[in-house]
């Protein structure tokens, strides 16, 4: 089974320069690790890219923190598979 988290972890901290054992699954992206809606729009391709996935726009909105980039890799790409 994939882990997401340590996925999402590695690719934040390839991306940002932050490091994995300063990224938890209830770190905020903005306030926590000072990811912008611009450093996530980035981000999203690298997963998109990774997972063979589409992200949809209105669902970006709703990425807060580390744990609901990780959740909706569980809950879809298990699916897309």
């Amino acid at each position: 089974m994939i882990d997401y988290l340590e996925d999402i972890k590695k690719l934040i901290s390839k991306q940002f320069g932050i490091t994995e054992d300063d990224i938890e699954e209830d770190s905020f992206l903005e306030a926590d690790l000072n990811i912008t809606d611009l450093d996530l729009e980035d981000l999203l391709e690298s997963i998109q890219d990774k997972y063979q996935i589409q992200v949809p726009t209105e669902k970006v909105a709703t990425f807060k923190k580390v744990s609901d980039i990780v959740s909706y890799l569980f809950e879809n790409v298990e699916n897309a598979v």
